[in-house]
């Protein structure tokens, strides 16, 4: 494993609408160690989208979305059985759509609104697919106008009494399918979209509105019948986006990474920029909340830095180095009580296949694991055997999984 440092970290939250710890973890040290390593190597792999992890019926179980190359015909869905990582099913993806793109971010959500959850994951086959989590039987697929990148969202859109299934096209068609599977919104950015959208009530008036960001820059958010309230420019392409309380108005702001290096803040009422912090290549932002009092903002960029900047104007609270080499797609932080204590603790992965569990209010690394395979995902945390710690899963570019345990 190449040299990495971690000098100063400070992070509070994780994820799509940047939901707060309140306790942060000290630095008392631990190990981190490596429950079990997946048997789904491929080759020719850049996997560089997350896995899902749940507990369905009681079973827990890991879903990775392994890719490669046409030359090799081994993509996949791939279901792991999350307590001792072997198989319990896979679905190929054919040898003609078999990229490092085949499978997105998959989730776990009730799309159709029978009570039971479904796996729901997009691929290059240009389709939205349903499988039952627990046999991988295809139980829905609606066609897509290109594949799809991000992570499908099940959430209220259209303020209706059923919730909607939220997808985007690479391409930037956006579509919120009914529980049936009929398309009730749609929005065509004809743009590249990478980011997940924003689903969340941004402008604080009880009702939810989508956020689309896109390569072109341009930021836009649309009310309950798609239709657009504001348009912004952001500076340069989006691929990272959440949302997170950066003032005392009612309103979110949505906060995004882009592709040259800026971390931009926008207001999510009016879309006015509130401030743009300039870094280097490929900033990425997946964690907002409050620190101190002083609510945050953290991103990593391409130099291998991660930096904390102060939510209100975009000052830099402090600034650390996670990779010393080369970048190719710096992952963000996430943040999980990963020791059981009731506190959160920072968890991050590196280009140079570095995991690393730091204390959050001191920077302090209590524990790395490192594996000389690339991680280019950011990790998942969560709790698979109900012993009230979350546990860490990482997949690396060679399609294996790895669960690692924190103890401190």
């Amino acid at each position: 494993m190449r040299t990495r440092t971690l000098v100063a970290l400070l992070v509070i939250v994780a994820g799509l609408v940047g939901v707060a710890y309140v306790g942060l973890s000290g630095g008392q040290g631990g190990d981190l160690t490596v429950a079990w390593t997946s048997d789904t190597t491929v080759a020719g792999g850049s996997n560089h989208h997350e896995p899902a992890v749940a507990v369905v019926d009681g079973e827990p179980l890991v879903f990775a979305p392994v890719s490669s190359t046409n030359a090799y015909d081994n993509c996949a869905l791939v279901a792991l059985d999350a307590e001792t990582g072997t198989e319990r099913w896979r679905d190929p993806v054919p040898a003609a759509n078999c990229t490092t793109h085949s499978v997105a971010d998959p989730s776990v959500v009730d799309h159709d609104g029978d009570g039971a959850r479904s796996v729901l994951a997009t691929t290059t086959e240009r389709d939205l697919v349903a499988y039952d989590p627990l046999t991988g039987t295809v139980e829905d697929r609606y066609p897509l106008s290109a594949y799809g990148y991000s992570k499908p969202i099940v959430a209220n859109v259209t303020g209706d009494a059923a919730p909607e299934t939220l997808v985007a096209d690479v391409r930037g068609l956006v579509q919120a399918r009914s529980q049936a599977g009929a398309v009730v919104w749609s929005v065509n950015r004809s743009t590249y979209v990478w980011a997940t959208p924003a689903v969340a009530d941004l402008d604080g008036d009880g009702h939810t509105e989508v956020a689309i960001a896109g390569r072109d820059g341009v930021l836009a958010a649309y009310d309950a019948d798609g239709a657009a309230v504001w348009e912004t420019t952001v500076a340069d392409a989006v691929t990272w986006m959440t949302t997170g309380q950066l003032d005392s108005d009612p309103a979110r702001e949505l906060v995004v990474g882009t592709q040259q290096g800026q971390v931009a803040a926008v207001d999510g009422r009016t879309g006015e920029p509130e401030w743009q912090h300039d870094r280097k290549l490929l900033s990425a932002v997946h964690a907002v909340g409050e620190v101190d009092g002083v609510p945050t903002v953290f991103a990593t960029a391409g130099d291998g830095s991660l930096v904390a900047l102060d939510g209100r104007d975009g000052s830099v609270r402090w600034e650390s180095t996670v990779e010393t080499e080369k970048v190719t797609m710096m992952p963000p932080p996430v943040l999980g009580d990963v020791d059981g204590d009731g506190t959160a603790e920072l968890v991050v992965a590196s280009n140079d296949g570095g995991v690393s569990v730091v204390a959050p209010d001191s920077g302090d690394v209590l524990a790395s694991h490192g594996r000389d395979v690339d991680v280019l995902a950011h990790p998942v945390l969560a709790d698979t055997d109900d012993d009230g710690r979350e546990e860490i899963y990482v997949i690396y570019t060679d399609g294996r999984v790895q669960r690692l345990a924190f103890e401190a």
